[in-house]
């Protein structure tokens, strides 16, 4: 996985650097966190906006990475829980801009499926199981130069967290998902247009 998106970066930044950001054409947009890879794992993103219109869908898959432990929860890290690990995961998103552009500010839900392991002091049991994070973003795409197609987008998430199985306990200790979730990320992307309007 880390290949793919090592190749989709070169893709990427080899891809004409004339390349303008009009809002005229169907944007095709794909992005990396770099926070995933910083930790040891991967995360892809992919977003598709239709020329003309003002909603954006976009896709992501990540995982391999190990969760900080001192971002678990207090209740969590009391209970001995510890190395979280982000199995395989995905999420889907609409993200509106209000000017109709792929540029400035957006906001919308977004789907998360988490599939997480987590170990706990004292055992050898490893605990695999899932949840869902629906919640609300905000986020902000900045092009920095303007004849390339290279931008930043800084957004947040709030929302709460759901658990789809029972399998979330060690010695019957429950791993307990969250009331009230955040994740505050910026990512790096890259615009492809891909037609104009008619």
């Amino acid at each position: 996985m880390k290949k793919v998106a090592f190749i989709l970066t070169l893709a990427i930044f080899s891809h004409s650097l004339q390349a303008q950001q009009n809002s005229d054409k169907t944007v095709l947009a794909v992005e990396l966190d770099p926070a995933p890879y910083i930790l040891g794992g991967y995360s892809v993103f992919v977003r598709y906006k239709k020329a003309e219109s003002k909603i954006a869908v976009a896709a992501a898959v990540f995982g391999g990475n190990k969760f900080p432990d001192f971002l678990m929860s207090k209740e969590n890290k009391d209970n001995g829980f510890k190395d979280q690990k982000h199995r395989m995961s995905y999420a889907v998103f609409a993200d509106y801009f209000p000017k109709g552009e792929h540029k400035g500010l957006y906001l919308g839900p977004s789907l998360f499926l988490y599939n997480h392991s987590v170990s706990k002091t004292g055992s050898s049991d490893i605990a695999r199981f899932s949840k869902l994070y629906p919640n609300m973003r905000v986020g902000y795409i900045w092009y920095p130069f303007q004849k390339n197609n290279f931008y930043l987008s800084p957004w947040a998430s709030f929302g709460s967290e759901i658990s789809l199985d029972s399998k979330n306990e060690i010695n019957g200790v429950e791993y307990k998902p969250n009331k009230f979730n955040y994740i505050v990320a910026v990512h790096i992307g890259y615009s492809f247009s891909l037609s104009k309007k008619q």
